[in-house]
């Protein structure tokens, strides 16, 4: 009788510690901020994305606006095409750098994962404490046979309409 208390109370202490463990899944917990601004990003109706490439020989606009997404390069023609979402299902590998204030604004930085087909996007973003929504990004945009790096800055507002 006397080996099976000690057996109980074995078990009993291995599940009281497993019980106070975070589970397993809890470690997606660290992108939920970057998720629900995914979230965000994906709702607002009207956003502008200017960029250039780490080379520096690509200057580049998107335009999203409602369901349209627009962008053109450098001065060439502006492109259209069905508003692309981001899934939050797809960000991973979260980590909160810090925090910068940039202009006034005061931000939180994250770096983090979004996983597209045959493709992962590396992020480093200033997210806005206020908004909610990105204000920079450093991107890296890794594919089986090359890379883009760059930086983007978005701005929001009315004023953002189809170029054409």
């Amino acid at each position: 009788m006397k080996k099976h208390v000690l057996a109980l109370m074995a078990v009993l202490a291995i599940y009281a510690h497993i019980a106070k463990m975070t589970p397993a899944f809890a470690a997606d917990d660290a992108c939920s901020s970057i998720r629900a601004m995914v979230d965000k990003f994906n709702a607002t109706p009207r956003i502008r994305v200017v960029g250039t490439d780490y080379l520096g020989t690509t200057h580049f606009t998107t335009l999203y606006v409602d369901t349209k997404q627009w962008w053109h390069n450098d001065s060439g023609p502006w492109h259209i095409k069905p508003r692309q979402y981001s899934k939050p299902s797809n960000i991973e590998s979260c980590e909160h750098l810090g925090s910068e204030t940039i202009d006034g604004v005061q931000t939180e930085i994250w770096s983090y994962h979004h996983l597209s087909y045959q493709q992962v996007d590396n992020f480093k973003s200033w997210i806005s404490v206020d908004t909610g929504l990105p204000i920079k990004s450093h991107f890296k945009w890794v594919r089986p046979k090359d890379f883009v790096e760059g930086d983007v800055t978005y701005t929001y507002g009315p004023d953002i309409k189809d170029p054409v």
